[in-house]
């Protein structure tokens, strides 16, 4: 989630989202996910590897561990929301990264 809002603000401040990726795969940060999914959400595509509906109730079943537990997942808890906005965006059966085409508006 925190991926897909980077790149949201990066599009809506009209920066080239290439070098936003460029910077994140030769820095601390750098990961294979992001090299796999950045790329792709850029353009607006979300090729199915993970649905994004799968994605969200695997959320919802650690938030819900979480409040048994009594340990506090605010960040958790922001994200699952903006993942049950892309489901009912008509995004459930896309790839989780879908989740970038609800934060860019």
């Amino acid at each position: 989630n925190a991926f897909a809002e980077g790149i949201s603000l990066c599009e809506a401040s009209d920066l080239d989202t290439t070098a936003l990726l460029d910077v994140l795969d030769n820095g601390a940060l750098a990961n294979p996910m992001f090299k796999l999914k950045g790329p792709a959400m850029t353009k607006g595509e979300y090729p199915t590897a993970f649905p994004l509906k799968h994605q969200q109730k695997d959320m919802r079943l650690a938030l819900a561990l979480g409040d048994k537990l009594s340990v506090s997942m605010p960040v958790a808890a922001a994200a699952n929301e903006s993942f049950k906005k892309a489901k009912a965006a008509g995004k459930a059966d896309a790839d989780f990264s879908a989740v970038h085409s609800v934060l860019k508006k």
